[in-house]
């Protein structure tokens, strides 16, 4: 019973108190408006995962025998750091500073409380039992009713065989043999990290693909769509738990053949395919819509201080945003960048300025490197 406890605990810390600690570390960059935990975590969970995706990458192509317990080894110190950096860091906020606006805007949140419940009274609330009650009942099934899935025999047994035998997509999944460096799928590290999930759990790889995972990656999902409705109901802010209620009814009935995203949200979560399609690709618009609103405030003459409608943050998250699409799927980053640059021009014509060529540019560096990286290995057929 005490192994459990503990494997559950250590499940706890890696999966959501560590990108929430990295997150306070790292949310100065974003506008005091903007400093709630929903997007702390997404902030820190982005920066959690690049820095794993750098070190994974990095020890699948330059160590050959057990890449992945230097994988392991180098992660832990690297987050470890920052974690240790983000606690002194809302130590220095609270009993130095004494200035709690540096790690969350808990005023903002409070004010926007206040605002849905002169709105909307009791209703709302009802709206977001609802709502909760539909996410629980799929986080519930998710779990009890796991379903099995042809791609588990390759995916789920890479991840098998880095807990297991400490390589990095060196062993033939569907023979066991040795084989070289699968460049097909090799610099989709996600497999990579959720064996590192089971390594630091002690916790079966397979359990955390299919019964783990599945509860960070569905309520982050919902995350991602909560902040835009924010976004697109930013004057009726009651409307937004009903826009989430629309939307987890068309993920539950949305599998109206094997392919559809919302087959793959609920029922092959785990896959790098699934997170591309149900995060990545929300979180692109997510942050556009973020950068249209700015530039609207900014027509609006409101200063930058009071509307927050500097852009910057948004830039680096984008950056971030492509680095978890390359560490799920080598298709996120192709598709990822068409819907980037469309979005981007469509910005410039918006707001006429100059700048957002600047910003596209920057935030497309980690698909270049990334392209750079898979045609240099697949030309030296490593």
């Amino acid at each position: 019973m005490l192994q459990i406890v503990g494997e559950v605990l250590k499940l706890i810390f890696w999966l959501f108190c560590a990108p929430l600690i990295i997150g306070m570390l790292f949310n100065f960059i974003l506008p005091r408006a903007k400093r709630s935990v929903g997007v702390t975590f997404l902030l820190g969970f982005l920066f959690y995962l690049a820095v794993f995706e750098v070190i994974g990458i990095y020890c699948m192509t330059t160590i050959m025998y057990s890449a992945f317990a230097y994988c392991v080894k180098y992660f832990l110190i690297a987050s470890w750091i920052l974690i240790a950096l983000g606690i002194g860091k809302v130590f220095y906020a609270f009993y130095i500073k004494k200035d709690r606006s540096l790690i969350f805007n808990h005023a903002a949140m409070n004010d926007n409380k206040e605002v849905i419940q002169d709105k909307a009274g009791g209703i709302n609330k009802v709206y977001w039992l609802i709502f909760i009650g539909l996410l629980a009942f799929q986080l519930v099934m998710a779990v009890v009713m796991a379903s099995f899935d042809g791609d588990d025999a390759y995916y789920v047994v890479e991840s098998l065989l880095a807990q297991q035998a400490d390589v990095m997509n060196t062993i033939l999944p569907y023979t066991g043999n040795s084989t070289s460096l699968d460049i097909r799928h090799a610099l989709a590290v996600i497999t990579m990290w959720i064996g590192f999930i089971a390594k630091v759990s002690g916790v079966h790889a397979t359990i955390v693909s299919h019964s783990v995972i599945p509860l960070l990656f569905i309520p982050l999902v919902y995350l991602v769509y909560a902040e835009t409705g924010k976004v697109l109901f930013k004057d009726k802010k009651e409307m937004v738990p009903v826009f989430l209620i629309i939307v987890s009814f068309l993920m539950m009935f949305g599998n109206v053949s094997q392919y559809t995203p919302a087959t793959f949200f609920l029922m092959r979560t785990w896959q790098g395919k699934a997170m591309v399609g149900n995060l990545v690709f929300p979180m692109i618009f997510w942050i556009f819509l973020e950068m249209y609103e700015n530039v609207n405030a900014s027509n609006k003459e409101i200063s930058v201080d009071k509307a927050g409608t500097s852009s910057a943050y948004l830039w680096i998250m984008l950056a971030l945003v492509n680095m978890l699409s390359g560490m799920c799927s080598a298709m996120g980053v192709i598709f990822g960048s068409g819907i980037i640059a469309l979005l981007s021009l469509l910005l410039l014509i918006f707001s006429r300025n100059w700048k957002v060529i600047l910003g596209a540019f920057f935030c497309m560096i980690p698909n270049l490197i990334y392209l750079v990286l898979y045609f240099s290995i697949w030309t030296s057929g490593m």
